[in-house]
C-alpha cells in the first residue's frame, strides 16, 4: 500500500514548445514514495519528453517541478540526480561503456565526479561495486568485460548503479523492450523491489501486461496531454481506448472495393515470432493494406521476413503468383519488393550524402552507364521525387542533412517510386512527419497501390487508418483481427489492439 506521504515529485502544468509544435500540455502529476506509477502512449504523445523534463536534458516553456515539496530547478542532468532523480534509458547500450569490466561501470558514476580523487585502483574499484552489486542483489562477475553479460544483465548493472546514489525517483523508459520474457521477468521483479524499498518509481513501457500487473497507477498520455490517470486493476481495453481517443474512427479513409485482380503477395502460415499464432494474408492491386498494433505487437517482424531482412519463421510466400522466398533485401529488391524501414536515421540516411544520392541508392544499376554512375541520370531521378512530393530544400545536390525531417522522410520513401515495384512495404513512413507531409505521402501512395501491393505498418493506428483499405491488428505476434476501414470503432479497435478480438 502507498503511504500518503507527501509527494517525492510533483509535476505542476508543465508546457512543452518546439517552435509551433506543442510536445507537453499543461501536464501535472504526482508520484510518491514506494509506488510504481506507469505511463503509457504512441509514439508522438509526449512521453520521451516528459522523460527528458524530469531528468534535466530539456527545460520546460512553462509550468514547475517540486522535489519533496521544495521547488526545484533542472539545468542539466546532474541537477536532476542531485535533487534524487535517476534516469535508465531505452537503449541499454547507452548506459555502459564497452572494453571496461562490470566493477568500472557499476562505480562508474562516482569515478566521474568531483571528489572522486585523483587516483584509484583496482581493488578500490571491485571493493566498491562489490557493495554496489550487494545492495541491488546483482549477481555477476566484476572483473567480466561489460559486452560479454547478456542484454539482461547489462540492464541491471545500469539499474543498480543508478540505485547506488539512493534516488528519490527512479525514471525506467521501455526497460524490457530488449529482453526475453524470462530476462523480463527477472527486471520486474528487482523493480518491485525497489519500490518496496520506497523508491518512487516512473515505469514507461508499451506492453500493457507489463503495465497492468506491475503498476500502482498508470497515467495515459495522448497528444502531449495526460488524458486520464487509472487506479489499477485497470482492463486493457480502457488503457487503449484512452490511448486512441473516441474519434479514430472519423479519421478513416472511405475503404475503396478491391478491383478483383489476382493477389500481388500471398502468405499461409506465417508468424511474426517463433511462438506467436500462424495466420494468412493476402494484399490485392487497387487497395492499401495497414498493419497496426502497440509499440511490439510484430509489424517490423513480419515486413523485414517479406522482406528478406530476417529469415521466414514459418509458412509460404507467393509473390504475383510465383514461390518467393527471398535469401536477402538484394534477392527482395530484384523481385519487385521495396522497403521503407522504421528508423529513417539508422537504417535510411547516410550523413553527408546528397539528396540525389539517397533517391538513387536502392537503384545503382538503374543510374549506371557501362558500370559508372551517371549524373544526369541521378539528378533527373531526384528532381522527379522532389517535385512530385513536394520535397522542399536546397535541391538534389544539397545534404540529406540540409532538409527537415519531414522532406528527409518524404525523399527515403520517394525514392522508391521512381521504379514500378511490385510490392511496398512502408515501416512507420509517417514518423517525425508534419500534417502536410503526411497528406502528400499518402497521396501517393493511394495512387501507386493501383498497381502495386502497398503495406503500411504503423503503431499508431490514426496513420494507418488515413492512408489504408484494409487493417490488420496485431498484439504480442498474433493477429487478432482484422477490418474494413469503413467498419473501425474506437471501441472494436481498441479491444483489438488490447488482445481481445482473439
Amino acid at each position: 500500500m502507498i503511504q500518503a506521504t507527501e509527494p517525492v515529485v510533483s509535476v505542476s502544468g508543465v508546457s512543452k514548445r518546439y517552435g509551433a509544435t506543442r510536445a507537453l500540455r499543461d501536464v501535472s502529476l504526482e508520484l510518491r514514495a514506494g509506488e510504481i506509477f506507469g505511463l503509457i502512449g504512441t509514439n508522438g504523445a509526449g512521453k520521451s519528453t516528459l522523460i527528458n523534463v524530469l531528468s534535466g536534458v530539456t527545460r520546460p516553456t512553462s509550468g514547475g517541478i517540486r522535489m519533496r515539496g521544495r521547488a526545484v530547478e533542472l539545468s542539466g542532468p546532474l541537477d536532476a540526480q542531485d535533487a534524487g532523480v535517476q534516469t535508465v534509458h531505452q537503449n541499454i547500450d547507452d548506459g555502459v561503456v564497452f572494453g571496461t569490466t562490470v566493477a568500472e561501470n557499476l562505480t562508474l558514476d562516482s569515478l566521474a565526479r568531483r571528489g572522486a580523487g585523483w587516483f584509484t585502483t583496482r581493488a578500490r574499484t571491485r571493493e566498491a561495486a562489490r557493495g554496489v552489486a550487494e545492495a541491488a542483489r546483482l549477481s555477476v562477475p566484476l572483473d567480466a568485460p561489460v559486452e560479454t553479460l547478456p542484454a539482461s544483465a547489462r540492464q541491471q548493472i545500469v539499474i543498480a548503479r543508478a540505485l547506488s546514489r539512493s534516488p528519490r525517483l527512479l525514471i525506467l523508459d521501455e526497460p524490457t523492450s530488449t529482453l526475453s520474457a524470462t530476462e523480463s521477468g527477472a527486471l520486474l521483479a528487482a523493480v518491485r523491489r525497489m519500490a518496496v524499498g520506497g523508491v518512487a518509481v516512473l515505469f514507461v513501457s508499451h506492453r500493457l501486461s507489463e503495465i497492468q500487473d506491475l503498476c500502482d497507477r498508470v497515467a495515459v498520455l495522448r497528444d502531449g496531454t495526460i488524458q486520464q490517470v487509472f487506479t489499477t486493476p485497470v482492463d486493457g481495453r480502457s488503457l487503449v481506448r484512452a490511448m486512441l481517443g473516441d474519434e479514430i474512427a472519423a479519421m478513416a479513409h472511405r475503404a475503396r472495393p478491391v478491383d478483383g485482380a489476382g493477389p500481388i503477395l500471398t502468405a499461409e502460415g506465417i508468424r511474426t515470432r517463433p511462438g506467436a499464432e500462424p495466420f494468412d494474408l493476402r494484399v490485392s492491386p487497387g487497395e492499401v493494406l495497414g498493419v497496426t498494433g502497440l509499440i511490439g505487437s510484430g509489424k517490423t517482424e513480419l515486413l523485414e521476413q517479406i522482406y528478406g531482412e530476417r529469415p521466414l519463421v514459418s509458412g509460404a510466400l507467393r509473390l504475383a503468383g510465383s514461390p518467393y522466398r527471398p535469401r536477402d533485401p538484394r534477392a527482395a529488391i530484384k523481385a519487385g519488393v521495396g522497403f521503407v524501414a522504421e528508423e529513417r536515421a539508422a537504417q535510411a540516411t547516410l550523413p553527408g550524402w546528397s539528396v540525389r544520392a539517397h533517391v538513387t541508392l536502392p537503384r545503382l544499376r538503374a543510374h549506371s552507364r557501362s558500370g559508372l554512375l551517371s549524373r544526369t541520370a541521378e539528378t533527373a531521378s531526384a528532381r522527379r521525387v522532389i517535385e512530385r512530393f513536394g520535397v522542399r530544400g536546397p535541391g538534389p545536390d544539397a545534404g540529406i542533412e540540409a532538409l527537415s525531417g519531414g522532406n528527409q522522410q518524404k525523399v527515403v520513401v520517394g525514392r522508391w517510386m521512381e521504379e514500378e515495384f511490385r510490392l511496398m512495404l512502408l515501416d512507420e513512413p509517417f514518423r517525425g512527419v508534419d500534417v502536410g507531409a503526411r497528406a502528400d505521402i499518402s497521396r501517393v501512395l493511394r495512387e501507386i497501390s493501383a498497381t502495386t501491393g502497398v503495406v503500411v505498418a504503423s503503431s499508431d493506428p490514426q496513420e494507418v487508418l488515413q492512408v489504408a483499405d484494409r487493417v490488420l491488428v496485431l498484439y504480442e505476434g498474433t493477429v487478432t483481427g482484422e477490418l474494413r476501414t469503413g467498419e473501425v470503432t474506437a471501441e472494436r479497435l481498441a479491444a483489438l489492439m488490447a488482445g481481445e478480438g482473439r
